[in-house]
C-alpha cells in the first residue's frame, strides 16, 4: 500500500464539489474514525489524486 504523508498548505480557497453520497458518507466515516475533518481528508485526496491521472490521446478533446 502507498503512504499518505500529511502536511499543511499555504493557501488554501474554497470550491464546490458535486458528488455521490457514497463518497460524502465514506469521508464522513473516515473523518470520524481519524481524528481530522472531513476537508482535511478530501483536501489530502485530492493533492494525493492529481499526480496519478493519465489523460490518453484519444480521449482528450480539441479546445476552440
Amino acid at each position: 500500500m502507498y503512504e499518505l504523508k500529511i502536511s499543511k498548505k499555504t493557501e488554501p480557497v474554497m470550491f464546490t464539489v458535486r458528488a455521490d453520497c457514497s463518497i460524502l458518507e465514506f469521508y464522513s466515516g473516515l473523518a470520524g474514525r481519524s481524528g481530522r475533518s472531513r476537508n482535511e481528508l478530501l483536501a489530502l485526496a485530492l493533492d494525493y489524486a492529481k499526480d496519478k491521472f493519465i489523460i490518453e490521446e484519444n480521449e482528450r478533446e480539441e479546445k476552440p
